[in-house]
């Protein structure tokens, strides 16, 4: 009999951010400083599972101090680039990339 050997993939999830370029002219200088501070290419974790994928999103958007309009992270892929889930601004998880198609993801 053939032992069948359990494949596991490994998870990465997209941390990022973008500058708010149309409200940007309307910050004081400051704020214009800290929005210019803010990470602004891709980093992506490992991670295990989809709660820890979330915790670590609202993690970097809390640390960021980042908007809706800031963030541009939350892609969950495989080793193999291929779309696994993701997880929006509000710390929701989605099983498809296409906002009219997509159908939430509960995690306990």
């Amino acid at each position: 009999m053939k032992s069948i050997k359990k494949h596991t993939q490994n998870l990465y999830v997209s941390l990022g951010s973008e500058t708010d370029v149309i409200r940007f002219s309307q910050l004081s200088n400051n704020a214009q400083l800290e929005e210019l501070m803010k990470p602004a290419e891709f980093l992506y974790i490992q991670i295990k599972d989809l709660k820890e994928a979330k915790i670590i999103c609202q993690n970097f958007i809390e640390y960021f101090n980042l908007g809706g309009s800031n963030w541009i992270g939350g892609r969950i892929i495989d080793e193999d680039n291929n779309f696994i889930a993701s997880i929006s601004y509000n710390g929701k998880i989605w099983d498809n990339e296409d906002w009219k198609l997509a159908k939430e993801i509960e995690i306990c």
